[in-house]
This record gives structure tokens, C-alpha cells and sequence, in this order.
């Protein structure tokens, strides 16, 4: 699939702060369905990537293209510490005009694929980091995006909650969202990304283009190595 197939696209991208660039002429895209990925060093650009292709920041040049709604997720949580799980994911329902039982059936329906439905009733401080991650993104999960972004989602996470999120992902990709995220685990990256952006250090350029959709879980890897060593 080509440009004319993506979902959302970033077309060139450039961003300077104070002077300082940050982005030099990034472009990244995601089809329906695909589960992208974009690696680089810390300070690489790759949250103000995120979030210009969200659209919470301008680029200063270059061009980006959403074929549908889009929401991101942040590397903090931001849910709120004295409301339940099941009234943060509700949060971006409140406002929205649905229907209270409609509202609360989207907020059941995403527990349940995010695997968390029992917590529902619990307050952020009373359940793991990866549940609360996931109420995260349930949260975002609820306003049904076409496009959904996450910034490093799997940070602090221990592994058990790691790979209960990478399954996630995977299930979230698999009735035709389109996901890039950001992160810093190759291994993890590598099992359950279709394509691999990879930044240099800013100005982030991408240095490589990773295709690994189709290719067996130990050659992923091994292709994913060799880019990063070439």
C-alpha cells in the first residue's frame, strides 16, 4: 500500500524551537490497520512528532493528512486520582451529547477488550501501572478514533503488563484502527509493528524505514537489529 492508502500521513514535516530544529523533513505514514512504529533517542523529536500529526501543534512546514478522527495518548496517565477508572474513561463521554446508557456500554465494551473490566470500580492509585495505562487509552478508546497515538505506552511498565499491552495493541489494530506509538524496547517493538520508523538524533531525520508486516516473530527482530546497526 502506498501514500494513497494511509490513513494519516506526515508529509515532510519540520520544527524548530527557539531556533533550535527539531524535525528535519519527517515523513511517516500508517494504512488502515497497521500498527507503526517510531524509534530514535531521547530528545529525538518524536513526541512534538506526535503530536503535530495529532494536530495540538503546527509544523513549520511540511504537510499532514488524517482520513479520519484522531486522538493521542500521553505518556502520563492524566487520569484523575479520586474518580474511579470507570469515571475517567467516561471523562471525554461527558460532553459529547450520547446517551448515558450508550455512554456507559462504550466504557464496559473498551474495559473488556483492554482486559480490565474488574478494576472498573477501582481508583488509579489502586491498580497497577498497566491497568492504569490502559484505562488511558480506554479513555481515548471510547471516542471510537480511526487513528489512535501513543506516546511510549509501554514506559515503567513491568513485563507482565508489557506483553498484556502489546496483545492489546494488537487486538485495538485488528477492527481497522490505525496506530503509530512510540517507543524504546526493540524487542517489543519488533513483535507487533508492520513498519519502524527510526529517527537520528535531532534533527531527527528518519534514517530507515523498517517493513516487518508478514515476517516471522525471529526475523523481525533480526531485521529490525540490523537497521539499527546499518
Amino acid at each position: 500500500m502506498g501514500y494513497n492508502a494511509a490513513v494519516i500521513e506526515g508529509r515532510c514535516i519540520t520544527k524548530s524551537y527557539g531556533g533550535r530544529l527539531v524535525l528535519d523533513c519527517v515523513s511517516v505514514r500508517a494504512d488502515r490497520g497497521e500498527l507503526v512504529a517510531v524509534v530514535g533517542p531521547n530528545g529525538s523529536g518524536k513526541t512534538t512528532l506526535l503530536r503535530i500529526l495529532a494536530g495540538l501543534e503546527e509544523p513549520d512546514s511540511g504537510a499532514v493528512i488524517r482520513r479520519g478522527s484522531i486522538t493521542m495518548v500521553f505518556q502520563e496517565n492524566l487520569l484523575l486520582p479520586w474518580r474511579s477508572l470507570r469515571d475517567n474513561i467516561m471523562l471525554g463521554l461527558r460532553y459529547s451529547g450520547l446517551p448515558k446508557r450508550e455512554a456507559l456500554r462504550r466504557v464496559e465494551w473498551a474495559a473488556r477488550l483492554l482486559g480490565i473490566e474488574e478494576h472498573l470500580d477501582k481508583k488509579p492509585g489502586e491498580v497497577s501501572g498497566g491497568t492504569a495505562r490502559k484505562a488511558a487509552i480506554a479513555r481515548m478508546l471510547v471516542l471510537n478514533p480511526d487513528i489512535l497515538l501513543l506516546d511510549e505506552p509501554l514506559a515503567g511498565l513491568d513485563v507482565s503488563s508489557r506483553l498484556s499491552l502489546l496483545r492489546t495493541l494488537n487486538n485495538l489494530r485488528s477492527d481497522g484502527r490505525s496506530i503509530i506509538f512510540v517507543d524504546h524496547n526493540i524487542a517489543d517493538v519488533a513483535s507487533v509493528a508492520d513498519r519502524v520508523y527510526l529517527l537520528t538524533p535531532a534533527p531527527a531525520r528518519v534514517s530507515a524505514v523498517v517493513e516487518l508486516a508478514g515476517l516471522p516473530r525471529e526475523e523481525r527482530l533480526r531485521k529490525l537489529v540490523r537497521a539499527l546497526e546499518g
